[in-house]
């Protein structure tokens, strides 16, 4: 829930937007590499999914098990995957394949995607990406393990009785800048920021207020340790301030953004590029907001 001081007005928050600007130096702004924004997906093998988890396929038992499709199979063990917002095993908008299955029950698996039925990950404002390999790279979440590339079994990921052949997956934030402000996109968490540009951001489009936890910092960087959910907290303290979120705009007016996460998260018009019109203006009447 997000709530507004009746005493910040505009002509101060301009004032105040103005003078931040006027000190032409980053505050508070880190533009050292940092890795790709992606979701902190999380899956594990259990016996029934939690309701804010996706199920992508069951398992016979959470070793040397034959597989089917959640609509196919009534085996008893779920590959369960969450947190990261607006998950899907939609196979017909697919970002990325996580497995094949030799039928919708008592199936084999094949890695490699050599089967006919598919089991899928995708999300509507980004991508999905699963590999299969020896190990997962950094970011990657084992799903499952299996015993070859085809004709296999399949084991949780555990640390017991796993098979050597992992099966990973992560979630990317990949939005199209030319689609990203279609007005009939949903704002899902009522925060005034449609999913896309939040999908850009990139922050949370399934909730209006940060976690607060950790070392608040501007998101995604080294200094922040927070879930970052609401646009104009871009330091993730729950409150908005022009010592904490606006003089990270100082420094920066007219730079394009490039491949820069640091400068994307305060492009709040994702357009591309920094501009006081389009990204710090939103600010007026909402200095001293704060959020629960």
């Amino acid at each position: 829930m997000r709530e507004k001081m009746t005493r910040a007005t505009v002509l101060v928050t301009v004032v105040l937007l103005a003078l931040a600007l006027a000190l032409g130096v980053r505050w508070a702004l880190n533009t050292t590499s940092a890795a790709a924004p992606t979701g902190n997906l999380t899956c594990s093998v259990k016996a029934s999914c939690d309701a804010e988890e996706v199920e992508v396929f069951r398992m016979f038992s959470t070793t040397n098990a034959h597989a089917g499709t959640p609509a196919g199979s009534g085996y008893g063990w779920s590959v369960c995957c969450g947190e990261v917002c607006h998950l899907s095993t939609d196979c017909s908008d697919v970002n990325d394949t996580v497995v094949t299955l030799s039928a919708d029950d008592n199936a084999h698996v094949a890695a490699d995607g050599s089967y006919g039925t598919q089991v899928c990950l995708s999300v509507p404002y980004g991508v999905a990406d699963c590999t299969h390999g020896p190990s997962c790279a950094e970011g990657y979440e084992c799903v499952a393990t299996v015993s070859g590339d085809n004709n296999a079994h399949v084991a949780d990921c555990d640390g017991t009785d796993d098979y050597g052949t992992k099966v990973c997956c992560r979630v990317v934030n990949d939005c199209d800048n030319d689609t990203i402000l279609d007005p009939d996109d949903p704002d899902d968490d009522g925060d005034e920021f449609n999913d896309d540009v939040e999908g850009y951001l990139p922050t949370d489009s399934c909730d209006d207020c940060p976690d607060a936890t950790g070392t608040p910092g501007l998101c995604p960087g080294p200094t922040c340790d927070g879930h970052d959910a609401w646009p104009l907290d871009n330091n993730v303290d729950k409150n908005v301030t022009v010592v904490g979120d606006v003089l990270n705009y100082a420094g920066n007016i007219g730079v394009p953004v490039g491949g820069d996460p640091l400068l994307q998260r305060l492009d709040l018009n994702a357009d591309g590029s920094i501009t006081t019109v389009g990204d710090v203006l939103p600010f007026a009447g909402n200095i001293g907001a704060g959020c629960t």
